[in-house]
């Protein structure tokens, strides 16, 4: 699944009208006014933005877990099971990188079981 898809998936999961503006940047137009402009919504990438994604794991009540020193784990529901993300022990291993992945991870299988 590509990020927009994850993104997409996840937006719909959290009741977020995430809205793809002509520069590519999606925007959560949650509550705007129709007439508004969409530049004037704030950009929503719960895959870059620590802030983004704890406000998603918050929403859809996520438990978040890090087991062993590279592995992190979401829990969305029974249903979904753990979403787990790895880091490696490497260079560029960035658990909070990792942390957001898995929620939104977590957050796209919500999204994909609704109807």
């Amino acid at each position: 699944m590509t990020d927009r898809e994850l993104l997409e998936l996840a937006a719909k999961a959290a009741g977020i009208k995430a809205l793809r503006a002509p520069d590519g940047v999606l925007r959560d137009c949650t509550g705007d006014d129709p007439m508004m402009n969409i530049f004037a919504s704030k950009p929503w990438n719960p895959l870059t933005n620590d802030g983004d994604a704890l406000r998603l794991a918050v929403k859809l009540r996520l438990d978040i877990g890090f087991e062993k020193l590279h592995t992190v784990s979401v829990w969305s529901d029974p249903q979904d099971g753990w979403i787990i993300e790895h880091c490696d022990d490497g260079m560029g291993a960035d658990i909070s990188e990792k942390t957001r992945r898995a929620i939104v991870r977590a957050a796209a299988e919500i999204g994909r079981s609704m109807k």
